[in-house]
């Protein structure tokens, strides 16, 4: 799926024969179910950026919003607040890592 495919960019692990390693190999990755609600909230994205912020490191994210080469959106207010707290206090005070895919929506 989409997802696991995403998740094996940071964790597919070193040295398997496969033409690949994840930028931060080794690692554990786990699932959080966001995209299944029948439509997107700020609380619910926040949720999501906010789990359990001492036992994830890295967050990767591969949604946003319409791939068209002219929609530009960002974070609101509840989410915004989740990823600096987990940016200033997540993993016991290190701070988390959050990633997002850009797309390739331009035109040519």
């Amino acid at each position: 799926s989409h997802g696991t495919r995403c998740a094996g960019e940071v964790a597919a692990a070193r040295d398997n024969n496969v033409c690949g390693v994840g930028v931060a190999y080794n690692s554990k990755i786990a699932g959080i179910r966001m995209l299944d609600q029948p439509y997107m909230t700020d609380l619910i994205e926040a949720n999501s950026m906010g789990h359990e912020p001492d036992l994830i490191d890295i967050y990767s994210a591969s949604w946003g919003p319409t791939d068209d080469g002219k929609t530009v959106d960002g974070p609101r207010n509840a989410t915004m607040r989740a990823i600096v707290r987990g940016v200033n206090e997540g993993r016991r005070g290190l701070g988390n890592i959050y990633v997002w895919a850009s797309g390739d929506g331009g035109s040519d």
